[in-house]
């Protein structure tokens, strides 16, 4: 058995990678969102309140958060767990919860950081109505409405669990190929 000073240290959470992840989702979700907004498939669509929304638009607008969620999850979580560097003092499971940990946390931060920017840009917007005299305080919500409101809200409260799931598992697929050292040269080269 070798002596705890003979074993290299390295903390429980890099941060470095753990930030690099959150960094990678958030910038998916954004390209993605963007070009979902451009199609139509905003995430207010289906709470707009017009009459001329199917349902198959809320089940669009749905899938599509849940495709945007999923692939910014599973990159953000496979870079933090591929960049985490291991502890040789830890045995293969315990790297493994490592970096599972690590994609987690990823999805966690990423997660944090977007309803920040969400409750902003909703506060702001609400401002500017209220500036304008566009806001009316008076307005009823039907219950269609309400019902339709409650459902997105399900469906986004979901895939954000689905989202966690999937950045665990993508963190232990970043640690296994780094562990193993899978070469991806062939497939993602840009020097040929």
């Amino acid at each position: 058995m070798a002596k705890s000073e003979d074993l290299e240290v390295t903390p429980r959470f890099q941060l470095g990678a753990i930030f690099s992840g959150a960094a990678l989702s958030l910038a998916v979700s954004i390209v993605l969102l963007q070009f979902g907004a451009a199609i139509g498939l905003t995430a207010d669509a289906p709470l707009r309140g017009e009459a001329n929304i199917a349902a198959w638009g809320m089940i669009a607008a749905g899938l599509w958060l849940l495709w945007v969620q999923l692939l910014a999850s599973l990159a953000g979580g496979y870079l933090a767990g591929r960049l985490r560097v291991v502890s040789a003092a830890s045995d293969p499971h315990d790297n493994e919860m490592r970096d599972g940990m690590a994609g987690l946390l990823t999805w966690a931060i990423a997660s944090v950081l977007a309803f920040i920017a969400i409750a902003i840009a909703a506060a702001f917007s609400t401002y500017v109505a209220i500036a304008t005299d566009s806001y009316n305080a008076n307005a009823t919500v039907s219950d269609a409405e309400q019902n339709k409101a409650l459902i997105f809200a399900f469906v986004a409260g979901s895939t954000s669990l689905l989202s966690a799931a999937a950045a665990w598992w993508a963190g232990t697929m970043g640690g296994d190929h780094r562990d193993q050292g899978t070469d991806f040269s062939k497939e993602l080269s840009f020097r040929r």
